[in-house]
């Protein structure tokens, strides 16, 4: 992932949704070769082995997020013609006791990382206009939750056009926490905005869920 990838948990920049999982069949995650009708092929796997809490995926780390045997896998997705900006899966399956507490923790552990990158960088995020909190509607989705974020990275001083657009969704439920992650240079980029990331997650989350094994 791009080092100048940056961003931050600010007021307006966050769409939740929610719904409930009570109907929810248990579920495993498997990251398979393409997403989206294939309009997204598996680049590579993340390794999800990292010492200490050095990433989100770390066995320190996924304790902390309060999920149970958690087992994390994750991918880069690329367009198959064009040079679209990278489409970032990470899922963390396991037992899941408080969805809600689970995916802020992951949200927490995300923003401060990317404090840190923007300190270092002397970056600074603006939320993309029109971004908006509003409520789930719509029965595509049987999760307890998605919350997603769509923002700019800034450089303080850079040349035209070295701003990044970030779209991120993070969704939980009883069986897995999962994250959906896009970037690109600029506002005009061909990352997807936040209506079409979150249509985006709901799509990937259901292509990547395989019945758990009895």
């Amino acid at each position: 992932m791009s080092a100048v990838l940056v961003l931050a948990l600010v007021a307006g920049g966050v769409v939740w949704f929610q719904s409930r999982d009570s109907e929810m069949v248990p579920y495993t995650i498997s990251l398979p070769h393409k997403l989206l009708n294939g309009d997204y092929y598996k680049k590579k796997d993340i390794p999800n082995v990292c010492p200490h809490s050095d990433c989100l995926t770390s066995v320190d780390e996924v304790k902390k997020l309060g999920i149970k045997k958690g087992f994390p896998r994750a991918a880069y997705y690329v367009p198959p013609v064009s040079k679209g900006p990278t489409l970032t899966v990470i899922g963390i399956q396991g037992g899941v006791t408080k969805p809600d507490a689970s995916v802020d923790s992951v949200l927490t552990r995300m923003h401060k990382d990317d404090a840190k990158k923007a300190k270092a960088m002397g970056a600074k995020i603006e939320v993309i206009e029109e971004t908006i909190k509003t409520a789930w509607k719509g029965d595509s989705f049987d999760g307890t939750l998605m919350m997603c974020e769509s923002i700019m990275m800034v450089p303080k001083h850079g040349p035209p056009g070295s701003d990044v657009t970030v779209t991120r969704c993070v969704w939980g439920d009883t069986s897995a926490v999962g994250v959906v992650q896009q970037q690109g240079a600029g506002i005009e980029s061909d990352v997807m905005n936040k209506n079409e990331l979150t249509d985006a997650t709901t799509r990937i989350r259901n292509e990547v869920r395989q019945p758990h094994p009895a």
